[in-house]
């Protein structure tokens, strides 16, 4: 039996389990072909699904500390300072308490882009970054005083 649509049944039967009054662990359990125990215990919140639990094991940041982060980002971002990725690493091992992987930023954001709002911490397409050159920037600055040195003695 595979563990994605063992893990969606269990879902469904949680959800019809949340539906009702006094829960039905075993007709619940026979309707969607689960585990008893196994509907209960993480109903009760005592058992995670094995992802969760891999996650939580293999990441940096608890799903909660996580969360945390991307609420700090997001409010850095509405306060007009969006932090840049080395910011976000810095966060992250202060949260952390240890150490991090140097790709854990560009992962996280990845996990999480469609929550995040920084700007900085999304990818610049290359064409972007050569207009950002400072020879362009010089370029453009002197071409702009020049205009208005023009306007000015008109």
């Amino acid at each position: 039996m595979e563990s994605s649509t063992k893990e969606a049944r269990l879902e469904l039967a949680l959800e019809d389990i949340r539906k009702q009054t006094s829960p039905n662990w075993l007709g619940t359990a026979r309707k969607f072909q689960v585990d008893r125990e196994t509907l209960k215990r993480r109903f009760t919140g005592v058992q995670q699904s094995r992802s969760d639990t891999n996650a939580e094991f293999h990441q940096c940041l608890s799903t909660a500390q996580e969360k945390t982060l991307i609420g700090y980002i997001n409010s850095l971002t509405d306060r007009g300072l969006p932090p840049t990725s080395q910011i976000v690493y810095n966060m992250a091992v202060e949260l952390a308490k240890r150490p991090i992987n140097k790709n854990w930023v560009s992962d996280f954001v990845k996990r999480y882009k469609d929550q995040l709002s920084s700007v900085y911490l999304r990818t610049i397409d290359n064409k972007r970054v050569k207009a950002d050159s400072i020879p362009s920037l010089e370029r453009f600055y002197n071409l702009v005083s020049l205009y208005i040195a023009y306007i000015i003695y008109i």
